[in-house]
């Protein structure tokens, strides 16, 4: 087999490492300055703390009467052990030089597994590297300590951030810190720890990859004692580290409980830890120790239990609450988590404490268990694992020896007891993710939590996405539940259960499919699940659904063939354009969306007021990816031909959906118009399109106020672009700002940067220095809007061009390419003046990119013109900047290439193609896994340019 032309791939000059394309293209140090001020609009979706080593471990006495503290990972009273595959792991994940920016990595295993204790040896060793550590708390939690919030330390090798229970975060607020940290200059490392690696995981990493290009990836935390045996250390290591902290001598004759070495329940770290410990605590009391978990468990609650008496007879009058109503106290802040004062007592009273003073139970429980940040109450029981323990124990319906409290027979259900016209109360988040868990173990809790969503299926939308996505991993969840809760999904879009309506329909979908054989009712099924995987705004797995429902369609019998199965075969087939063009497959998408066209057309012909808004709805579709096709004259014709569709059905009963979709469509038309430089008509459009959105927004804001938001920034940005009724787009855009910052509270990761845009239109409606002749350049190129401060204005769009050019070479358009290159170069000579070391870095990289179109177009002249200049600058560059080498070894490859395919002067391409070599042979040599691949290539260039390279 011959080997490949050496150019088939062009990724070693169209996309060199992260650290030359910064310092080729200058867009990375524009791009940064941008984001150098974090906008955050209502309260900050987290809060970033210095890691510092945990509190003081208690003193032996303290210890003694709440010995569950030493079981906190924070104290790390066991001393770290073993996991060091993981460690190595983590560390080479660090020091990837092929990932000098931001990466995330997921450490994922069971409650107890060890991710806590993990994540802090990890601080630890890399703290002692010179590394900035920063936790991240979500901004629900009010567990985190009280200090002073952080921002990543500027210089040092990186920074590590940690977030534990990331899966309790919603998608959009980690995306939100993810953002926020990437393009800081150093290596920023985001450690999540969960327990399941599902659902949330998934969407995570695909919008991670999508949206910020960050890599991420997963490591599943296994037993840290994987066979049995093992478990022995394990056991002696911790039994040691209690009875030091207990202040008693080494029990050496504690030996670990038989089923230690038996059973399954064992496997977990803590569990062996617990063990430990309720050993050496029964050894001190001279009593026998429990064996199985579930008896460990209980004996530490016993303790807990113990202390409460204590405290209540030793302080008399000062701590009137007794252990019962303790208790209770206890249980309700397992499941409410840390609460402000005034919610912490409704909390007692809906879970029916029984007290007649909630306020001095509070404050005994707050005695017993200190709030970990001021101004809360209820600072549940930890380890997480042992306050779930504590629940199912003290609910009635296990079978343990450990005796239930008949209070909380109902307590689960008094607590969740709010009404479908309820606000939600702040606890039912927590509460029903506390039930998930310990559910997931302790089977009459599973009951418990089936019996309350049985009564109240609306709990789990109460709940957010999180706690849907959890649910939906729950075993125990039959039919009947599952319809009763998908029976509350809201009917189209919701942008704050999306995802966790996703992640629920698709486990609904999967029973659903198992109880039927009917292939039209699994066609149907599986397009109602595309839609919701459209909504949450995953597309990949939108075209899998979709594909399988057209599939089924298509193979039914001609000849039963209904009108229902038709109308259900255009639905797919305008799901799946819709889902293709969101994943940039816009031939296959404009395929699929003009089928369902065509066969709208002759359904709204007969019944206009039934299918016209649909058709209208495609044609818009079909319009976008006829645009992104470079058919603009047929895009503009299929979204006038939506806006005639909706304009007869004013006063028929779908007179309100075919206004809603008019106004999307002479939105989409004006940004046509003003692409195609016809910005008249571009004018008149946009303005329509507010009128009809703000008419319809009247009548129903809530649903409606995406749409105007972005029908108001259109409307803006056209009369700004155009520097006409400057006056009018302040106003507009003004309100934008105003409806995009109370969207950006809910869904951060879909209005976070129409916010931003919206903000930056704002100030430059006050510069009139901003160049409009190349804001209209990219927006007749399709770049999407952007804007800077004057200073950088002019830079800023040129290199926009060479990232979006950059683009278009990655998708074979050429042409397009070199004509986007052409107007970048042009720029930058303009900007560089008589200064011929101004904008180097930029003007090589835009030199560089259009030699390489040019040859491929076999326009060899300007390519070799564009090539030499390039390398020229580069050189000077490396006399300037060693940290250009790669740049100048890419280049100088570039150049061989095209001088050899050319035909011209092979001589000088072989000396350049073997500069090229030595240089990679040096960078190999200290990078192999950055410069590996690169040196093969050059080599490759070398051995074949005698042989003459044929077509570029």
């Amino acid at each position: 087999m011959s080997d490949p032309h050496p150019f088939e791939d062009h990724s070693y000059v169209k996309n060199p490492p992260p650290s030359v394309t910064a310092s080729a293209t200058g867009f990375g140090r524009v791009f940064v300055a941008l984001r150098d001020m974090i906008i955050h609009e209502g309260p900050a979706p987290y809060r970033l703390t210095r890691w510092s080593p945990g509190p003081p471990v208690p003193s032996p006495g303290g210890a003694r009467s709440r010995p569950s503290l030493l079981l906190r990972p924070s104290h790390a009273v066991v001393p770290f052990t073993g996991r060091e595959q993981d460690l190595e792991s983590l560390r080479r994940w660090r020091d990837d030089v092929s990932c000098p920016g931001t990466a995330v990595r997921l450490v994922h295993g069971p409650g107890g597994q060890g991710k806590s204790r993990l994540a802090a040896q990890v601080a630890r060793l890399w703290s002692a590297d010179g590394w900035d550590v920063l936790v991240a708390h979500h901004r629900r939690a009010h567990s985190e300590a009280a200090v002073e919030a952080v921002s990543p330390a500027a210089g040092g090798p990186g920074t590590l951030v940690v977030v534990d229970y990331a899966e309790r975060w919603d998608t959009s607020d980690l995306l939100v810190l993810l953002r926020d940290l990437d393009g800081s200059g150093n290596p920023v490392r985001v450690l999540l720890l969960a327990r399941p690696a599902g659902h949330w995981w998934q969407v995570l990493q695909y919008r991670l990859d999508r949206d910020l290009g960050v890599p991420a990836d997963a490591q599943e935390l296994g037993p840290l004692a994987r066979r049995p045996a093992d478990r022995t250390g394990l056991f002696t290591a911790a039994r040691d580290g209690f009875a030091e902290q207990l202040g008693v001598p080494v029990p050496k004759g504690v030996a670990p409980p038989a089923a230690l070495l038996r059973g399954e329940a064992y496997r977990s770290v803590l569990s062996v830890h617990m063990a430990a410990l309720t050993a050496v605590l029964a050894h001190l009391d001279g009593t026998t120790a429990p064996t199985e978990p579930a008896e460990v468990s209980a004996y530490l609650l016993a303790r807990e239990r113990d202390h409460w008496q204590e405290v209540h007879r030793g302080l008399d009058r000062s701590f009137p609450t007794g252990p019962d109503t303790m208790a209770q106290a206890v249980y309700t802040a397992t499941l409410t988590g840390p609460l402000p004062h005034r919610a912490g007592m409704r909390a007692l009273r809906e879970i029916g404490v029984h007290t007649a003073e909630p306020g001095q139970v509070l404050t005994d429980h707050a005695f017993c268990y200190p709030p970990s940040t001021a101004g809360t109450v209820l600072e549940p029981l930890r380890p997480d694992r042992l306050g779930e323990d504590f629940l199912a124990l003290s609910t009635p319906g296990h079978d343990s020896g450990h005796p239930a409290d008949p209070w909380a027979d109902e307590a689960v259900a008094e607590l969740l007891s709010s009404t479908p016209e309820d606000p939600a109360p702040p606890w039912v988040p927590p509460a029903l993710t506390v039930l998930i868990e310990t559910a997931r173990r302790w089977p009459h809790m599973a009951e418990r939590l089936c019996g309350v969503l049985r009564e109240r299926p609306w709990l789990a939308l109460r709940g957010g996405s999180s706690v849907l996505i959890a649910l939906s991993e729950l075993d125990v969840l039959d039919s009947a539940l599952l319809e009763a809760v998908g029976g509350h999904f809201p009917p189209g879009s919701d942008i704050e259960l999306d995802v966790g309506v996703a992640a629920f329909a698709r486990r609904l979908t999967e029973d659903r499919l198992a109880r039927t054989h009917d292939a039209a009712t699994h066609a149907r099924l599986r397009t109602e699940l595309g839609t919701r995987m459209a909504s949450a705004d995953l597309p990949f797995q939108a075209v899998v659904e979709f594909q399988e429902a057209v599939a089924i369609y298509r193979g039914l019998d001609p000849a039963g063939y209904s009108l229902e199965q038709a109308h259900g075969l255009l639905v797919a087939l305008g799901g799946l354009g819709a889902s293709q063009a969101a994943l940039g497959r816009y031939e296959e998408a404009l395929t699929n969306t003009t089928s369902a066209v065509e066969a709208y057309r002759t359904w709204a012909s007969i019944h206009p007021a039934a299918h016209g808004p649909a058709l209208a709805r495609l044609l818009i579709d079909q319009g976008g990816q006829l645009w992104e096709l470079g058919r603009r004259q047929e895009a503009v014709e299929a979204v006038e031909e939506a806006i005639r569709t909706c304009l007869p059905l004013r006063g028929s009963r779908s007179a309100e959906e075919a206004e809603a979709t008019r106004g999307a469509a002479l939105g989409t038309l004006g940004m046509m118009l003003l692409r195609w430089d016809r910005p008249e008509e571009a004018l008149t459009a946009t303005a329509d399109s507010l009128t009809v959105l703000r008419q319809l927004g009247a009548a129903d804001p809530g649903v409606r106020r995406p749409d105007l938001a972005e029908s108001l920034f259109r409307y803006a940005a056209v009369r700004e672009t155009l520097r006409v009724d400057t006056d009018g787009a302040a106003a507009a855009v003004a309100e934008a700002i105003d409806i995009y910052s109370d969207l950006a509270g809910v869904r951060r990761d879909r209005f976070t940067e129409p916010l931003l845009s919206s903000r930056r239109l704002r100030s430059d409606l006050d510069d009139t220095s901003f160049p409009a002749e190349f804001r209209r350049t990219a927006l007749r190129h399709g770049v999407p809007y952007v804007s800077v401060s004057p200073g950088g204005a002019y830079a800023l769009a040129a290199a926009i061009l060479v990232r979006h050019a950059d683009q278009c070479l990655a998708e074979g358009q050429f042409t397009k390419a070199r004509d986007l290159l052409t107007e970048a170069i042009e720029q930058y000579r303009r900007l560089a003046g008589d200064d011929p070391e101004s904008y180097a870095h930029e003007r090589a990289s835009a030199l560089h990119l259009a030699s390489l179109a040019e040859a491929e177009l076999g326009e060899f002249t300007s390519a070799l013109d564009h090539t030499t200049e390039a390398t020229g600058l580069v050189r000077q560059l490396v006399e300037a900047d060693t940290t250009a080498t790669p740049a100048l070894a890419a280049v100088l490859m570039a150049n061989a290439a095209i001088r050899a395919t050319a035909g011209v002067d092979p001589s000088l391409a072989l000396d350049l193609a073997r500069e090229s070599v030595e240089l990679y042979e040096r960078l190999a040599e200290q990078a192999p896994a950055t410069f590996g691949q690169d040196l093969v290539h050059a080599r490759r260039l070398l051995a074949r340019i005698p042989q003459g390279l044929g077509p570029f």
